[in-house]
């Protein structure tokens, strides 16, 4: 489970067990719960980390943009997992002279 925030949508668009597609196209996880802007995630980290922009989906329609983020209470076991991820990501993007954030 990882935080994710949910931009430019109505609430009630984005519920539990929307599809999250990263700014590839590739389906990395769903929606596990929803509050506001704020949302929970059940996503493969290697396809969000870094990756900038994502974009939430209902039935195949865009609903909402969406982030994701690590969060200070995020377990430290896994600290060396997430720093393989973003560096892995950082190496892939500047390839193209594209900027991961």
């Amino acid at each position: 489970m990882i935080p994710v925030c949910v931009f430019d949508s109505p609430t009630q668009d984005v519920r539990p067990g929307a599809i999250v597609v990263n700014s590839s196209g590739k389906e990395c996880g769903k929606v596990r719960s929803v509050f506001g802007p704020r949302a929970l995630g059940l996503l493969r980290i290697d396809d969000v980390v870094g990756k900038g922009k994502m974009e939430i989906q209902v039935e195949e329609t865009k609903v909402a943009d969406a982030e994701t983020y690590i969060p200070p209470w995020w377990p430290t076991s896994s600290d060396a997992v997430v720093h393989q991820a973003v560096t892995r990501n950082e190496r892939a993007s500047t390839k193209d002279g594209s900027t991961v954030v």
